[in-house]
């Protein structure tokens, strides 16, 4: 029923105000679909926190900045011919054409490449 992480939050504030009116972690779960470990892990987490967003997870650190992200864009914005690995070189990023790719998607930019046709 519920997608993403707008939905999953709404999700879990239906949980929360759904306790909050006197349903029972049974009656929430089956009107909504998900287990009653998750209910009651939702009603713990705001009576602990107040807080209904996920939490931030361990893994490996971004390898560019926020200030090398919008040189990127603004590599690819100036030339639209251009491509990551390029862009690598131009800015001399310590980073892959793939995660130049990635930034680029990250913020709505899709090349694709063109189709060569034969005469």
């Amino acid at each position: 029923m519920f997608r993403g992480h707008v939905n999953r939050v709404a999700l879990r504030g239906r949980i929360v105000g759904m306790h909050e009116s006197g349903k029972t972690a049974a009656e929430i779960s089956r009107e909504l679909g998900v287990t009653k470990d998750t209910v009651y892990l939702w009603i713990r987490r705001w009576q602990e926190e107040g807080n209904l967003t996920d939490r931030r997870r361990q893994g490996r650190p971004r390898e560019t900045t926020n200030d090398q992200d919008e040189e990127i864009r603004e590599a690819a914005e100036a030339n639209p011919f251009t491509n990551a690995v390029a862009i690598t070189e131009d800015l001399n990023l310590p980073v892959s054409g793939r995660t130049v790719r990635r930034r680029l998607h990250d913020q709505g930019i899709h090349y694709r490449r063109p189709a060569i046709k034969e005469n």
